[in-house]
């Protein structure tokens, strides 16, 4: 039986914190590679707000970009995965924000253009995500009633109930102390479960009081 070749076994953080490195020094296909790695989860993450395959390669694109522009500022206090969350999340929020008062707010900065080419950077991502799941009636209330949740409470519950990310990771992602990710995680639940009460127990539709509550 031939043996494992020895990169084979190394964590993959250690082998992202030396892509990373390298991208930093001005190795395009070390980045290249972070992209790939971890295309499909910046991806989930943005479909699961957006929930439009094309806006969410859009955001991926984005949050790509802005990682490409700030992979210089990364010291690695954290792993690459949970600082890439942050662009990610932090790209989805600010699109949130920004959609009523522009509809250019995805534009690719000139500076990068150079980089992005005339491809998108994620061509490859799978465009929808769970959509056997959220193609149910189910499905799409909870969808609903979690699109209806404050951003600060939404991020936290997608992180950790979609995502699988720990407290101590979200609380790096998000930028704030882990009883302040529990918190949101609770009052999260706590808001779902109030919207999610009419359909439930009645079959009528998700209630937006609950968002408001709390």
């Amino acid at each position: 039986m031939p043996e494992r070749d020895p990169k084979e076994q190394r964590d993959p953080k250690e082998v992202d914190l030396e892509k990373v490195r390298a991208a930093q020094a001005g190795d395009r296909e070390a980045f290249d590679y972070l992209v790939e790695r971890h295309k499909d989860i910046v991806y989930a993450v943005a479909y699961r707000f957006a929930k439009d395959p094309d806006l969410a390669l859009d955001l991926s694109q984005n949050a790509f970009i802005r990682a490409y522009r700030g992979i210089k500022s990364f010291r690695g206090k954290s792993s690459f995965s949970t600082w890439l969350y942050r662009i990610t999340m932090n790209t989805c929020i600010d699109y949130t924000r920004k959609r009523s008062r522009s509809v250019d707010s995805l534009a690719v900065p000139e500076e990068v253009a150079e980089y992005a080419g005339s491809e998108p950077i994620v061509a490859s991502l799978p465009r929808e995500p769970g959509a056997d799941a959220l193609s149910s009636e189910l499905g799409e209330q909870i969808q609903k009633a979690i699109d209806l949740l404050p951003e600060y409470h939404k991020s936290v519950f997608v992180l950790y109930e979609v995502e699988g990310l720990s407290y101590k990771e979200i609380a790096e992602v998000v930028g704030c102390s882990i009883g302040t990710v529990m918190s949101r995680l609770h009052y999260a639940r706590k808001k779902l479960r109030v919207m999610l009460a009419p359909y439930v127990e009645g079959g009528g539709s998700v209630s937006e009081g609950g968002a408001e509550d709390a």
